[in-house]
């Protein structure tokens, strides 16, 4: 599938997906590192060739977004953490998904590369917190969220078998 402006695309880097937005055949926008920087100590938003974002890959894919921010998700019981703890934390993941599920909506390509532009320089990047997918999805969507950080988190959560009963 052919990309189009304004388009959230992804390469597979190995162990993470790296996300942007589409410009054209030859323009990405997205959080970009001097050469190879493994240690994320410099990244910014950067409008760069296409061929930078591939990095060694030459295949990338063009991620489309559904009207609805999440799937269900699944009450969990069970031990793990201390009760306060957990029961705490766990609420606030479940508020964070509630409020990026109401702030949800889908820009349209222009106002897409409009946001991604207005970010440019921006050196805010926190691989937990604010990385490439959390940009690219927000310039999209509104939302600063990043599905390969949830599946973390909620293999922690499920892993400690949080009691919300």
């Amino acid at each position: 599938m052919k990309p189009e402006y304004g388009d959230v695309i992804c390469v597979n880097h190995g162990i993470y997906n790296h996300f942007g937005i589409y410009v054209d055949d030859d323009h990405v926008i997205h959080y970009a590192g001097k050469d190879e920087d493994f240690f994320l100590r410099n990244m910014y938003i950067d409008e760069t060739r296409m061929s930078k974002f591939l990095g060694n890959s030459n295949k990338y894919y063009v991620y489309k977004f559904p009207y609805d921010v999440t799937k269900p998700i699944k009450r969990i019981k069970g031990e793990g953490l201390n009760r306060g703890y957990k029961e705490s934390a766990y609420a606030m993941y479940m508020l964070l998904k509630i409020k990026n599920k109401i702030k949800y909506k889908i820009y349209s390509p222009e106002e897409t590369v409009k946001r991604a532009r207005s970010r440019i320089g921006e050196r805010r990047f926190n691989l937990g917190l604010n990385n490439c997918e959390y940009f690219a999805i927000w310039c999209k969507t509104g939302v600063s969220q990043s599905y390969q950080v949830n599946l973390v988190l909620d293999a922690i959560f499920i892993k400690s078998k949080i009691d919300i009963a």
